[in-house]
């Protein structure tokens, strides 16, 4: 058998196996309910647009540009990171097990490198279906040309990359003078592209009607198209002009270069002569280390890193601070889904009024107070599944908990604790930045309301994020067979279908649960109305969270008597 034949067998035979192993997971219920949901979550997302709408629909032209312009600038960024980051050695990463059967194997070197780079740029091609079903749907009219416009981008970047690394590798044997060509040569492009930045803004000054509706779109607009910016963004132009296209002619059109720097790519790699073989060995060998020591760390409960000590725990006092304080030094899932939350939360409006209206930038104020709330808002909602630091991180270890000299109340309490903790520090500090900037104080109707509003959240928000990790952690208790670890890696529609149910779920029992507290809030609420106007709105907030953290504590009371029976092997056994 050649070896082209048998890399095939390889690759049909590990994607076969794997798709008969995600099918027999769809045994289990959990499995299944999470693939329907998920199936038909990425059908509602992609599938109507896709099968039934058709292609040709319009692209808004803010869209348009903003697309076209990031990812010229991104592609640029990946040519230049591939000469100035990165250790000096050729990019080819093998596998412990490519390295032991195929290196010993009767394989050419020409062969072996075949074999990795169309890995490569299987793997780009898979990247681009991806971004065609969640970005090029948006932002061009034809997502088959998308697809294959944004596949020949990211192959050839991949190329660029492997080339570049074998370049680089190659320089660092020479000496001294191969680093010194290598940056010296660096140094030279960016010189030249600063001065033609420099050469265009003096030619394209900032126009003095930046406030007025789209008058910094059209600006940049001129800037790009000017020739010293046409030259620099040709590489990004003639990658990314593909996927643009608006038709199959246009397509066409651009076809031609995009190919030619991709086999010119090519013909680059296969001519650059760099052993590959040593490095390759050693950064197989070092990832088999890492991974045996990322595993030792989930087989004693996960990939827990210790924080700083947020206070010294006493020899003596009550039992479940332990819990408490082992969870806050726990840096584990800490609200990193909030971070990017914040950081999309940002960039939209950052890019919103760069290609609309720059007015709001004239007042600070108008856009971080309101952005601050947005996002205190979007906590409690997100909130609960992002801080993890509870029972689901200790998920692995409920027997070890069961066993502590612990009621089950005090062991839910200690472990709800540290995610509503660090959730409600996180809301109030959105909160008290509202409230310091203001939100809607320049409209005459909302600005004798802003104040009230964000003192009645203070206690609001806090309860409702509460009550939502309540919900996460019940279901631990309740459910442990349908909560994935956090050491386990989820992967699949089964897995997204599962992320769905649970935060659809966790939104309706909140939401159920805020009905008795809204209810009551409304009955205390209005008789003051009546007595002191909107600022009766504070004191409704305190009601509301009063009543919701009651029925935490009913909850958490129950709770603990179920954590008490809890078999945690015999759940496990019946989840199939």
């Amino acid at each position: 058998m050649s070896f082209s034949r048998a890399v095939a067998f390889l690759w049909v035979r590990t994607w076969r196996n794997r798709l008969v192993r995600q099918v027999q997971r769809l045994k289990r219920p959990r499995y299944l309910l999470g693939a329907l949901v998920g199936a038909a979550y990425l059908y509602s997302l992609v599938g109507r647009s896709v099968f039934v709408q058709g292609t040709g629909r319009a692209v808004s032209p803010n869209a348009r540009l903003f697309a076209e312009l990031s990812l010229e600038v991104s592609v640029l960024g990946t040519l230049v990171t591939a000469w100035v980051l990165g250790a000096d050695r050729p990019a080819l990463s093998f596998t412990q097990t490519e390295v032991q059967y195929l290196f010993p194997a009767p394989v050419t070197r020409r062969a072996l490198l075949h074999y990795k780079l169309l890995r490569g740029l299987l793997s780009a091609t898979l990247a681009a279906l991806a971004a065609t079903v969640f970005v090029g749907r948006f932002t061009s009219p034809r997502p088959e040309l998308f697809f294959l416009g944004a596949a020949l981008a990211m192959g050839t970047l991949y190329l660029h990359g492997t080339a570049a690394s074998f370049v680089r590798a190659w320089l660092v044997s020479r000496g001294r003078w191969g680093g010194a060509v290598r940056w010296a040569v660096v140094g030279l492009v960016l010189v030249a592209v600063t001065g033609t930045l420099v050469s265009t803004l003096q030619a394209h000054p900032w126009p003095d009607n930046a406030g007025a509706p789209f008058a910094v779109r059209e600006w940049l607009r001129e800037v790009l198209n000017a020739p010293g910016p046409r030259a620099v963004l040709w590489p990004g132009r003639a990658l990314v002009a593909p996927s643009m296209a608006r038709s199959g002619q246009d397509f066409l059109r651009y076809l031609p270069a995009s190919l030619a720097l991709l086999l010119a790519h090519y013909a680059w790699v296969m001519a650059v002569e760099v052993p590959f073989e040593d490095s390759a060995v050693a950064s197989a060998d070092a990832r088999t280390r890492q991974q045996a020591r990322r595993g030792d760390r989930a087989a004693r409960g996960g990939n827990i890193r210790v924080g700083r000590v947020p206070f010294a725990l006493k020899a003596r006092g009550r039992p479940e601070v332990a819990l408490l304080w082992k969870n806050l030094i726990a840096r584990k899932r800490l609200g990193g889904g909030l971070v990017m939350l914040l950081g999309f939360v940002v960039m939209g409006a950052l890019v919103a009024l760069v290609l609309g209206d720059l007015r709001m930038f004239s007042n600070t104020r108008e856009l971080l107070g309101p952005m601050s709330l947005m996002v205190a808002v979007a906590m409690a909602v997100i909130g609960p599944t992002a801080f993890r630091t509870d029972l689901r991180m200790d998920l692995p270890k409920l027997e070890l908990l069961r066993a502590l000299p612990l009621t089950g109340g005090q062991v839910v309490r200690a472990e709800l604790a540290a995610s509503a903790l660090t959730l409600g520090v996180a809301q109030w500090v959105m909160l008290l930045v509202a409230l310091v900037l203001g939100v809607g104080t320049d409209d005459e109707t909302l600005a004798p309301w802003s104040t009230p509003v964000v003192l009645g959240l203070l206690s609001v928000l806090p309860a409702l994020g509460l009550a939502g990790l309540f919900v996460q952690n019940a279901a631990v208790v309740l459910l442990p067979a349908w909560i994935p670890a956090d050491s386990e890696r989820a992967r699949g529609v089964e897995a997204l279908g599962q992320r769905l149910l649970t935060l659809v779920g966790t939104l309706v029992v909140t939401l159920l649960g805020l009905l008795p507290a809204a209810v009551v809030a409304l009955l205390v609420g209005y008789p003051l109305f009546t007595v002191m106007g909107r600022w009766a709105v504070p004191l409704a907030g305190l009601v509301a969270a009063g009543a919701l953290f009651a029925e935490v504590a009913l909850g958490v009371a129950f709770l603990g008597r179920a954590f008490e029976r809890l078999d945690v092997s015999e759940e496990q056994s019946n989840a199939g």
